[in-house]
Order: C-alpha cells, then structure tokens, then sequence
C-alpha cells in the first residue's frame, strides 16, 4: 500500500513564524520553501504528498510538480477546501491517506470518511524536528501550564487531537 500526504498548504505555513513573516512580502517564497520542506519529508519518509493552496489570481488552477510533491492551486473564486474534500473523495482504495489540516471542516469530513488526520501544528513539529531538514528551532522547551494558557488566551482555537503519522 502506497502512502500519500494531503496537506492544507497556507494551513501548514502559517505554522512556522519565519513563513507567516514571508507571506506577506513574498508569497511564492514562503510556498517554496514550504514545499522544499515537505519535498524532503516525503524523501525522508518514502511518501507522496500533495498540497493544496489557494488560487492567488496568478496561477489560477495551476499545478506544479516536483519529483515528490505534487502542488495544486485552486481556480478562482474557489478555496482549497472544497478541493481538499474532492481529493479525499477520489482517494484511491490503495492508498494510505494522511489530511494534515487544523481547519474543523477539513478534520470533520476526512474523519467521516474514514481518514486519518494530523493537526497542522503536530506536523509542522514534525517537520522541524527531521534533522535532513535543517529547520532552526528557537525555542526548544516545553510550555508550562501558565504559557499554555496564556497561549490559548491569546490565540484560542479548537483542541485537535492528534494521532500522529502512519510508518512508512
């Protein structure tokens, strides 16, 4: 059995501060980096992966491949979201499929089909601690139960319950 990433592209970059940060003065940068990120996770990890962004108006309905990552714009008006639902409607039976999102809709529905999900947060740790990446950590600690709440004062946000990623 084949296994394959589906991943909630600006989901995912806006996980990583230095991204975020890139988004606003360069868009296509902040994807590319991005996607050498998750091109040397697939390697790493001997899996496919797809990732699926928003349509920007330049590259409306656009895909763009790598040996590993196979990158998928939206067309305008569409979100990524009803795409990402497509895709995992059209999953092949084959396949080992992973949603990496933390948008409730995407989590919601690729559970009820039967999918397995990883919160953007989880993975995004994941990423950062693969050493081929060569991701800088800045803050190599565990939150305290203060921080953690101030955190989630700050930010909110829904509880995900991660399930970690299948083995290769």
């Amino acid at each position: 059995m084949k296994h394959q990433i589906l991943v909630d592209g600006y989901n995912l970059i806006y996980q990583f501060s230095e991204l975020r940060k890139r988004l606003e003065r360069d868009l296509e940068g902040a994807r590319e980096v991005l996607v050498s990120y998750l091109s040397s996770y697939a390697v790493e990890k001997n899996v496919g992966m797809v990732v699926v962004f928003d349509g920007d108006g330049r590259l409306e309905g656009a895909s763009e491949n790598n040996e590993n990552v196979k990158v998928i714009f939206s067309k305008l008006p569409e979100k990524a979201d009803p795409m990402i639902r497509r895709l995992i409607d059209e999953k092949d039976s084959g396949t080992d499929l992973v949603v990496v999102s933390s948008d409730s809709e995407i989590i919601s529905y690729a559970r009820l089909s039967g999918i397995q999900v990883v919160s953007s947060q989880r993975f995004a740790r994941e990423l950062v601690e693969e050493p081929s990446l060569g991701v800088e950590r800045k803050y190599d600690h565990s939150m305290g139960k203060e921080e953690l709440e101030e955190w989630m004062r700050l930010f909110g946000g829904e509880d995900v319950k991660d399930e970690g990623m299948p083995d290769a």
